[in-house]
């Protein structure tokens, strides 16, 4: 109790005690930094702080400082001159109305430190510019009214002459830089935590931007010539204000290359320096008031450029490096993406790289939308986050999973990782969602400059860890030969794009032989050639083709050149197996119908085979495409029959002219009796149907006479035709 007690105690004391005691003493600190010179028995400003002490009191301090503004006033109306305390007295009045306008147009942000640049206007504006004119006309009028002489002359009769000139630009040099210097002085003395803020800033600035020896440099030129403009040697350029000129271009490169919280005390400092040993750089001559005032109006815009310079600097800094942290950051989930996992891993070369892969996110995303996915990652990243060292880390994966960044882990330590990932449960809509995750990790010593490749190599191993339920090393063997499985593909997928750009499939036809002495036609068969000209199987080279999206294009190009070899040979016949996702596409009967046109081929002589799942299918457009090219005038053949779903009753509803049974039944319909049985109860339906059978994988000529007895119409097989290219077909 009493701790507490006195804590507030404390508290408050500090917050009501130093705005009581500081304005006095901050006060009889800027009467002594402040300059004036006297000139034909005037007194000229040089430079004045005491406007800008009142000012910095209000920033920081608000309605605090007005108690000890009172306490101010009473003392100098006690003790010091009645000139004075009638100028405190219009001092006290122009930064209280000024800082009344600025924190109106500024608000509760009014107090923030200085160089900021959504600030820097309104402080120029209110605490400088109407600090000043305000301070001056409330001079002028206690001078009208009480003829109380402050002895810089007046303003109103003569408002351009060169002693007023330089009144206003010493107060308000006063202002621009020691508003500043007094606010840091006086947030360090109410927080001294905030010195520390103060040099790490710097600290962050000059290892930035400058090295060691340029600000060696830079410290010796500037010293120089203070030296120079401090000592009375009238009779070299060096030690007049000439020198004064060749000092701003140094202090603009310190604003723009170290910084405003650095240049700005630096500055500050420098000024009040100067304007002590004013006499030294500016002889008392005829021409002095004119050097006095071109030296006071060089200082004044210089100011104004070197704390612009420095704002806009320290600016353009801050939102460098939020752009630096934007492209190191998802958007989405606000985590550190590839690029951020890349310049860790450049630093860090030693460490684990870890994908957790989540698959079936797609499928929810889908649903859900990408938000979903989003919130996910986010929760299953704070939940793995407990249970990592605090040199690790977790990033973002642009596919559905998370990366991690991990320091010499156990096999025990990811096997804890993997089934944290794997029992995570996220709750949506009242429900409670878990998903099966794949761990795969690799050193990544090897992948320094190439983060983007371990990722998709890790993406392979994560797919084995799933099907494993364990944690997979990418440099396992079982991972390699997946690895080449997944390089084989895309190996393929790139000959296929090419061949097709280039027409370069090869078409062969394998007779299909009728039973009943009719006359035979062909089944088209896709070849392809990979870089070596050895060929591809269709097993290979057709899924890839389909994940690839280049089914339909390969299809139509079969369709097109087999057409184009019609047209030659018109009394031909062939049939054209069509993928899936052919059959599915809307535009394929139109473009069909539009190369029939073409070629002028007769369309009772296409065949399109379609297989069992497509056909039988209760897809909508499936069934269109069948409908749509049987009333062109083609045939239509469900290939592949007794593999899939079917069923007697599903063959019951199908449409179509010709039943193709799969080759697994045919090759042992001599020896199994079950499927000797299949086949014969497919091929009574079908007749039912008026629908003719082709029976395919006839191997030897003991299937062939068993074939024949089953009153099968067509025979495609090894023993009765192998494949040929079409273009050698006689």
């Amino acid at each position: 109790m009493n701790s507490s007690a006195s804590t507030s105690a404390a508290y408050t004391n500090k917050k009501w005690g130093l705005p009581l005691i500081l304005p006095c003493l901050l006060y009889m600190l800027a009467q002594l930094l402040s300059s004036h010179r006297v000139f034909d028995d005037q007194i000229l400003v040089v430079y004045d702080l005491r406007l800008a002490a009142l000012s910095a009191l209000l920033v920081l301090f608000g309605y605090r400082a007005v108690s000890g503004f009172f306490l101010l006033a009473i003392f100098t109306l006690l003790l010091r001159p009645e000139a004075e305390a009638y100028e405190l007295f219009c001092y006290l009045t122009a930064a209280l109305i000024s800082h009344s306008l600025y924190f109106r147009y500024t608000g509760w942000r009014s107090a923030a430190s200085f160089g900021r640049i959504q600030l820097t206007t309104k402080r120029i504006l209110w605490l400088c510019v109407c600090n000043t004119l305000l301070s001056i006309a409330f001079k002028e009028m206690v001078y009208w009214f009480t003829e109380i002489n402050f002895q810089p002359g007046k303003i109103l009769p003569d408002i351009f002459c060169a002693d007023t000139l330089l009144r206003i630009q010493g107060v308000m040099n006063g202002c621009v830089t020691g508003i500043p210097l007094f606010y840091t002085v006086l947030r360090i003395i109410s927080r001294p935590k905030y010195a520390l803020t103060c040099f790490r800033t710097m600290r962050s600035q000059f290892s930035g931007n400058v090295g060691l020896l340029g600000f060696i440099v830079w410290s010796l030129l500037l010293l120089t010539l203070m030296v120079c403009l401090n000592i009375p040697d009238q009779s070299n350029i060096f030690f007049t204000f000439y020198s004064l000129m060749l000092i701003f271009p140094l202090m603009l490169w310190s604003a723009v290359r170290i910084g405003y919280v650095f240049t700005c005390p630096v500055w500050t400092i420098m000024m009040i320096v100067l304007a002590k040993n004013n006499a030294n750089y500016i002889a008392l001559t005829d021409d002095f008031l004119l050097h006095q005032m071109l030296v006071s109006t060089a200082i004044f815009i210089f100011t104004l450029t070197i704390v612009i310079m420095g704002v806009l600097a320290r600016f353009n800094t801050l939102r460098f490096e939020q752009l630096l942290n934007m492209g190191l950051t998802d958007p989405m989930t606000n985590m550190p993406n590839l690029r951020a996992l890349k310049a860790d891993i450049k630093a860090s070369p030693d460490s684990t790289v870890c994908l957790i892969q989540v698959p079936e996110m797609e499928l929810f995303s889908r649903r859900y939308g990408l938000h979903f996915r989003a919130r996910y990652q986010k929760k299953l990243a704070e939940n793995l986050r407990e249970k990592l060292n605090s040199d690790e880390k977790v990033y973002y994966h642009a596919g559905f999973g998370l990366l991690l960044k991990l320091e010499q882990p156990t096999w025990g330590r990811l096997s804890i990782l993997y089934k944290a990932a794997n029992t995570f449960r996220y709750t949506h809509n009242n429900q409670q969602l878990g998903f099966r995750s794949g761990l795969g990790y690799c050193r990544a010593t090897q992948f320094c400059n190439d983060v983007y490749s371990l990722t998709g190599k890790l993406g392979i191993v994560s797919g084995l860890s799933l099907v494993n339920g364990k944690p997979e090393n990418l440099e396992a063997q079982s991972s390699r030969m997946l690895e080449s499985h997944i390089v084989g593909r895309t190996d393929i997928r790139t000959v296929l794009q090419k061949t097709l750009d280039n027409d370069a499939f090869v078409l062969m036809a394998q007779p299909i032989v009728s039973t009943r002495g009719e006359e035979r036609y062909h089944e088209i068969l896709l070849r392809m050639l990979d870089e070596e000209g050895r060929f591809i199987p269709p097993d290979r080279f057709l899924p890839v083709a389909t994940d690839a999206g280049l089914a339909p294009d390969i299809d139509l190009w079969v369709i097109k050149n087999t057409l184009k070899n019609m047209q030659e040979y018109p009394e031909r016949s062939f049939s054209i197996n069509l993928a899936p996702v052919t059959v599915c596409r809307a535009s394929f009967v139109h473009n069909v119908q539009l190369l029939l046109t073409q070629f002028g081929v007769d369309p009772h002589r296409i065949i399109f085979e379609i297989t069992e799942a497509d056909a039988l299918s209760d897809t909508e457009q499936s069934q269109n495409t069948v409908r749509a090219l049987k009333s062109l005038g083609c045939r239509v053949a469900i290939d592949d029959f007794g593999t899939g779903f079917s069923s007697h009753a599903r063959l019951r509803d199908v449409s179509a002219d010709i039943l193709k049974i799969d080759g697994s039944f045919i090759r042992e319909i001599t020896e199994n009796e079950v499927s000797h049985y299949i086949v014969e109860s497919f091929c009574h339906v079908a007749k039912m149907k008026n629908m003719q059978v082709v029976a395919e994988y006839v191997e030897n000529e003991k299937i062939q006479r068993c074939l024949e007895r089953m009153n099968v119409d067509w025979l495609q097989g090894y023993h009765t035709g192998k494949p040929v290219p079409l273009l050698t077909l006689v």
